[in-house]
């Protein structure tokens, strides 16, 4: 037998049995069901494959004796066996916000719903009002995953205006800080410690504020904008203002800012000593001082202090410290300044600068802290005893003494920034926690279908959804402080002590958390923290 006629034979053994099928068909008079009979050995169609067909077209009103006997009739002819199905609508839900800056859109398509098309959805926007900032891509969106909730519009908000401020015309940041040479050396003959204005000079200017721009909300209607405040003039004594906006000297003398209030005042002078012909001085201006301040008494002033003579056993606050001669602290004294605190010699004493301390002679047994430099290299330049502690450098001539003073000289230090990094880390952790527990309330609301929520609980919805924004944020901001305070304290790693002459053992070097006990003599060297450990350089 050729390969042609046994071919043949194959497909006529295939054709002579064949199985059965059926077709469904469907017009306005309603569905209708053909059914065919096998051939030969075939298998004949079974009531249960038409039944699953018929459902999944969403018809299940069915007539099973009648479906049997078609099947059973097997005629190859339509017959009817069901009406029309009603095709079932979209299920589009469209929820407006309570301030009406935004429009929530969620389409469900129920078993056997006809396709959903933009134009369902707009003919269910219309009714509801909104107007204003329809999403089209956001629509698109929501046809294409359904179930999904989607912002499908969104208002214009406004732009709050800017609150009126003020601007200076005088230089605040860098008058009474001490002028510094080439060689990084402080010019004890040009302290330029005040800050002196001439009369009628302009001093102060308010920027008025903006009233802002208008938004609008969904529904078309415009949503006004929040005006910026307006502030008084900072007019405090011996000041006028110019047209409402400027502040000018109404005297010369001494600037001082005060509780937002911008004066002029006369600098207090006192000719002798502070001690019981004075008594104590606290002062919103500056204090000159010719003799000293004696045990016991306490001069504290908004702007800066300069002494003469002494600080023996008293206290001492302002924004510069300058005393010409010297501070005996007693061990019950103590000198504070805001920024900087100058002296020919600390003995005994406790002294605090908000920027840099600088010695002329010799600082003995003493508790110095600066949140920048400790400088100590004029004269004898000498540093014995106590503790000395700044966030960037120390620089002195000698560092204790030849027998074994003990001496702790620490750099890369700023106790308040460790508290304020201490204190964000707390709090992030704590908004973190709100963070979560809000995040779990919202995807169990999310759960729930849309439809069946009660209002209160599309409230609570809302609020969290804002609320959750609104920790994210504070967590952004707080993060970005903390990233600050790293980075500073990064850059503190890099402090630097210096010698120009001898460091001596005895005395203790810290840099950061590291630590390094000096052994033997050093002279001439720079200590720096390099790879986890303190090492030593040359002082250039």
């Amino acid at each position: 037998m050729g390969s042609d006629e046994r071919f043949l034979e194959l497909a006529e053994d295939s054709i002579s049995s064949l199985d059965g099928y059926f077709s469904i068909s469907e017009d306005d008079q309603g569905v209708h069901l053909s059914v065919y009979s096998p051939q030969g050995a075939g298998q004949s169609v079974k009531v249960p494959q038409i039944i699953e067909n018929l459902v999944e077209r969403g018809i299940s009103k069915l007539d099973n004796a009648l479906l049997i006997r078609v099947v059973k009739e097997a005629l190859g002819t339509p017959v009817k066996v069901a009406d029309k199905p009603v095709e079932v609508e979209p299920d589009i839900q469209i929820l407006v916000a309570r301030d009406r800056m935004e429009a929530a859109l969620q389409v469900n398509l129920p078993k056997g719903c006809r396709p959903v098309l933009i134009d369902d959805i707009m003919n269910k926007i219309k009714p509801t009002g909104i107007v204003y900032g329809i999403d089209a891509e956001a629509i698109e969106s929501a046809i294409a995953r359904p179930g999904s909730t989607v912002v499908c519009a969104k208002g214009l908000r406004p732009i709050d205006g800017v609150n009126a401020y003020i601007t200076y015309h005088i230089d605040l940041e860098n008058k009474g800080r001490p002028a510094e040479l080439d060689d990084g050396r402080v010019d004890f003959k040009n302290l330029n410690m005040f800050t002196t204005v001439l009369k009628d000079e302009l001093l102060a200017e308010k920027i008025p504020p903006t009233s802002g721009t208008a938004g609008m909300d969904i529904l078309g209607n415009e949503v006004p904008a929040k005006p910026g405040r307006d502030i008084l003039l900072p007019i405090g004594k011996n000041v006028y203002a110019v047209d409402g906006l400027k502040v000018h000297a109404g005297q010369s003398g001494q600037l001082v800012v005060l509780n937002n209030k911008v004066n002029v005042v006369p600098v207090i002078e006192v000719k002798g000593d502070v001690d019981l012909s004075t008594g104590n001085i606290e002062f919103v201006g500056n204090v000159m001082i010719q003799g000293s301040v004696q045990t016991g008494f306490t001069v504290k002033a908004e702007g800066n202090v300069d002494i003469a003579g002494n600080v023996s056993g008293g206290i001492v606050e302002g924004k510069n410290v300058i005393v010409r001669m010297g501070v005996q602290g007693m061990h019950r004294g103590h000198i504070k300044a805001a920024e900087n605190v100058i002296a020919k010699y600390i003995e005994n004493a406790k002294v605090y600068a908000g920027k840099d301390v600088i010695i002329s002679d010799v600082v003995l047994h003493s508790r110095v802290s600066a949140v920048k430099r400790v400088i100590v290299e004029e004269r004898r330049g000498l540093i014995v005893g106590g503790q000395i502690s700044a966030g960037e450098e120390i620089r002195a001539k000698t560092i204790g003494t030849a027998s074994a003073t003990n001496t702790d000289i620490e750099v890369g230090v700023n106790p308040q920034m460790r508290e304020e990094y201490q204190e964000l880390r707390k709090e992030v952790r704590k908004i973190e926690f709100n963070l979560e527990q809000t995040q779990k309330a919202l995807s169990i609301l999310k759960s729930i279908n849309l439809n069946s929520l009660p209002p209160e609980k599309r409230e609570m919805l809302l609020k969290l959804t804002k609320a959750q924004f609104h920790l994210i944020g504070q967590i952004e901001a707080m993060r970005n402080r903390v990233a600050e305070i790293e980075l500073v304290f990064e850059e503190m790693r890099y402090g630097r002590i210096k010698v120009s002459d001898t460091v001596y053992p005895g005395v203790k070097l810290v840099i950061g958390t590291l630590v390094k006990p000096v052994r033997d003599p050093i002279k001439y060297a720079a200590f720096f923290a390099e790879d986890g450990e303190i090492k030593t350089g040359s002082y250039k």
